[in-house]
């Protein structure tokens, strides 16, 4: 049992497909999956790529058991990718400085500075109120009937967001002021890591495989690729890919900085 759980090559990965977690929480494969913790919680940065949970996911009615090992991972500082409802994204607890640095990381694919500012994924209103400077009525009236769903509010950040994430060394030059994006998003696999892990996780879109809809990373694919840069990956399988529709509610009127999923009609006469 322990060669199907743990320790697999990459090419053992190509050939059998990764197992989820079901698989590898059998009564014989306990003390594996034990073990598969252990050495992530020891080493969480050089820990083999080998050992990347794939978690195969289908009906969250069923089978939202399933990230328990993704949310123990994301409290350990880890890096993964997880389900949204535009996209997939990479996701780190905003607590973790050694996850923040290495989703920046994964970022900087071209060398550069990272241009565009990462966002919050917040459970609900009352966590994004702790991340952002002084809401009013107005605004906390207008991101009620938004959210959950597609819209990304750009807000001033307030101090409870860590000054790492504001000042980042990859992209001090290039962001000029002291903002975050926040979004709560309307999926039911991306609310149950945000309930279980109890604060927002700092989030980007991570790439698709060519032109598709599929994640450039998969059991069968595992290769030279941001796959190999993860400790977790929840797939929910191909997904409508979308944006959502990015606002600046830090100027007067609000800015449209992106228009995406979200009807941008509604901030006409904001």
């Amino acid at each position: 049992m322990e060669s199907v759980c743990f320790g697999l090559s990459l090419s053992a990965v190509q050939v059998r497909r990764a197992r989820d977690v079901r698989t590898c929480m059998s009564p014989s494969g306990i003390g594996i999956s034990m073990k598969m913790k252990s050495a992530r919680s020891s080493n969480m940065k050089g820990k083999s790529r080998t050992e990347i949970d794939y978690i195969q996911v289908e009906d969250p009615q069923y089978d939202a058991y399933k990230i328990d090992s993704a949310v123990q991972i994301l409290k350990q500082g880890g890096v993964g990718v997880i389900p949204t409802d535009t996209c997939y994204a990479f996701a780190c607890a905003l607590s973790s400085r050694d996850g923040i640095n290495r989703l920046y990381s994964l970022k900087k694919t071209d060398g550069g500075p990272v241009k565009k500012p990462l966002s919050l994924l917040c459970r609900d209103l009352a966590m994004v109120q702790t991340y952002v400077h002084s809401m009013d009525r107005r605004l906390f009236k207008l991101l009620k009937s938004t959210l959950p769903g597609p819209y990304t509010y750009i807000l001033p950040a307030s101090s409870q967001v860590p000054r790492m994430v504001i000042e980042h060394k990859s992209h001090r030059k290039s962001w000029k002021r002291k903002e975050i994006g926040v979004r709560i998003p309307d999926d039911p696999y991306a609310q149950a890591v945000l309930g279980r892990v109890d604060e927002p996780l700092l989030i980007s879109g991570v790439p698709l495989l060519d032109d598709s809809r599929t994640l450039a990373c998969s059991p069968v694919d595992i290769g030279d690729n941001w796959c190999n840069e993860v400790d977790f990956v929840v797939d929910h399988g191909e997904r409508p890919w979308r944006l959502s529709t990015v606002v600046n509610l830090g100027t007067s009127p609000p800015t449209i900085v992106r228009e995406g999923e979200g009807d941008t009609d509604i901030f006409v006469d904001y």
